[in-house]
């Protein structure tokens, strides 16, 4: 069986020359004046952070006439399309192309996976998929194996600045400016979903925290994946010393996605243990 992979651009992968038999379909940013920007490899990341620092980008879902004329195209060439999409607790991605891969002229041949995933957790799915086909494994084994793994993943988003919080409407300035004061800092968990876990008195704090949390769940586990947006050297230099301190391992250290630091803002660290 011939299978290919399409992914979102969600997973940040943009270099798609480096990867046999994967295709994507990006998500959409909107600028304040409605404009339609593709996330694609033509949207680099410093156009990106210019455009974010002078106005209030959105994001929405992959347009649907591209993401079926690929499938289209693909089927002309391989016998199944496997999809890793955004996490349905994130988008309404997943339940919008699910539904299409229902019709018929789809059926057992486009795959939608259940994800749970974003950013360097669909950069795992991606690898962990591809081996799977390389041990001759059929598109719905493979979809199988990766919902059981990915449905007990846990990890943590640490903001270290809400100032994006802020100009999403997410939390009141007012709010934003005494968790300043009193140097606040929130813990977002992450399963498919982000929720608030807790909080603490200062960032050292919160990534230690919650390294102790990654620590607590998967006790066994030594290798950490980390997205984060953009930082300055200090923190970051922070952040992998209390990684090495915690007795975790550096996986993958990767930006964030755009459609990601679109909501987050700089300075946003999360925190994947690698299941796979």
């Amino acid at each position: 069986m011939k299978i290919a992979v399409l992914i979102d651009s969600s997973s940040g992968i943009k270099n798609l020359s480096s990867y046999k038999n994967l295709f994507l379909v990006p998500l959409m940013i909107t600028k304040e004046d409605g404009e339609q920007l593709a996330d694609d490899e033509n949207f680099g990341i410093e156009e990106f952070y210019e455009l974010h620092k002078q106005q209030l980008l959105k994001t929405s879902q992959s347009i649907p006439g591209l993401m079926l004329e690929k499938w289209d195209e693909l089927l002309k060439d391989y016998d199944a399309v496997i999809c890793l999409l955004i996490s349905k607790g994130l988008s309404g991605q997943y339940n919008t192309f699910k539904m299409f891969s229902s019709e018929e002229n789809y059926k057992n041949k486009i795959f939608v996976a259940d994800t749970n995933g974003v950013s360097i957790l669909l950069k795992r799915q991606v690898e962990f998929v591809f081996k799977l086909i390389e041990e001759g494994n059929d598109a719905n084994t493979i979809v199988d194996r990766l919902e059981e793994i990915s449905s007990n993943l846990l990890g943590y988003i640490i903001p270290k600045s809400l100032s994006q919080l802020v100009r999403g409407g997410r939390i009141s300035k007012a709010a934003a400016g005494l968790a300043k004061i009193l140097k606040i800092t929130p813990i977002l968990k992450y399963d498919g979903t982000i929720d608030k876990e807790s909080k603490t008195r200062t960032f050292k704090k919160a990534v230690s925290y919650s390294l102790d949390l990654i620590r607590k769940k998967y006790k066994d586990q030594l290798q950490l994946d980390v997205s984060c947006s953009r930082s300055d050297q200090e923190t970051t230099d922070l952040v992998k010393q209390l990684i090495i301190e915690k007795g975790f391992e550096i996986g993958i250290w990767e930006d964030m996605p755009n459609v990601i630091t679109c909501h987050t803002g700089e300075e946003t660290f999360a925190f994947i243990p690698n299941l796979f």
